[in-house]
């Protein structure tokens, strides 16, 4: 039992060390963006709008507390990310296996929140949160008659 745990946290070590400059961009980019937009999606500083992954994760917390419905309403794609990433980290670091399918998986899953955010764009914006627009993006403020323009056409 000890053996395994040890290879567990030796594959969790050596995934940390060979993403650590993504790790470390990922953090330098949340730090300048909070500070300056007070924001985090790259979608909603520029335009103001939602992007696919809009709630997802306080979506996902909200399912793992299990608080379902909240989960559901903020983002029903969080329970196939949850499998879907309980998948890998089952094959990758309890079974010490490569994980059959990722590359796949990942498809599926970006190609299904492309649909659910269309459906909900057509259906809740901008109604419901996440799926509202946020005002002071960049557009917004350097790109004249931007809001204008969405009044017009969204009657945001």
């Amino acid at each position: 039992m000890k053996q395994r745990i040890k290879g567990i946290g030796k594959r969790i070590g050596a995934d940390l060390w060979n993403a650590k400059e993504a790790l470390l961009a990922f953090t330098a980019y949340y730090i300048i963006v909070h500070a300056i937009y007070h924001a985090f999606c790259p979608l909603v500083i520029l335009t103001g709008f939602p992007c696919a992954g809009c709630g997802m994760t306080r979506a996902v917390f909200f399912m793992l507390t299990g608080q379902f419905m909240r989960s559901w309403n903020l983002n029903p794609m969080a329970i196939p990310v949850i499998l879907f990433i309980g998948y890998c980290v089952i094959c990758r670091y309890i079974l010490g296996k490569r994980i059959k399918g990722w590359k796949t998986g990942l498809i599926i899953i970006g190609i299904a929140m492309l649909a659910v955010y269309v459906y909900r764009m057509c259906t809740v914006f901008p109604e419901r949160p996440p799926y509202v627009y946020t005002g002071g993006s960049f557009l917004e403020r350097y790109v004249p008659g931007y809001r204008e323009i969405l009044h017009r056409l969204l009657g945001i």
